[in-house]
């Protein structure tokens, strides 16, 4: 019985201690390596939320790793169907294309999010509400994309 409580005890010890799980999150101390670069297309709105991880720099250092983001697109689709005039489901869709060129290697990634509401709202504002908050959403989604291509790129 003792052996039995033992080797349970080393395998759990050995399976926490030999996970390698890390939390992709970019600290304070680790937006001093990047120089971000932004288009003229992409909103304030995007450009904050990069500006609050990343540390915005127009220097010119070979030492760091630049990010050049561009060419956003922000569509509205709507879905007819059945046999009402009005449309049932709204799509907004947005993409950009990213840039990651550090000093012996580029990569170059189109992130596009999408998402879907219920556009049957008899209120015309509430529908404006709920595009306005999926944007919000969307630009939050764009980020998270960013810094998943940044890490994997630095590993």
């Amino acid at each position: 019985m003792k052996l039995l409580y033992s080797l349970i005890l080393f395998i759990s010890i050995f399976l926490v201690s030999g996970c390698s799980f890390n939390q992709i999150a970019l600290g304070p101390d680790n937006g001093k390596n990047y120089t971000v670069s932004y288009d003229d297309s992409i909103p304030e709105s995007l450009k904050e939320i990069i500006d609050m991880s990343f540390r915005h720099s127009s220097t010119k250092d070979e030492n760091k790793t630049r990010i050049f983001i561009k060419d956003f697109n922000s569509t509205n689709y709507n879905i007819y169907a059945g046999s009402s005039l009005r449309s049932l489901e709204g799509e907004v869709t947005a993409s950009i294309k990213l840039e990651i060129i550090s000093n012996s290697k580029t990569n170059n990634k189109n992130i596009k999010v999408m998402k879907r509401y219920n556009s049957s709202e008899l209120n015309p504002y509430a529908e404006q509400e709920a595009i306005r908050s999926l944007k919000e959403i969307i630009d939050n989604e764009i980020f998270n994309q960013i810094l998943l291509e940044v890490n994997f790129f630095e590993m």
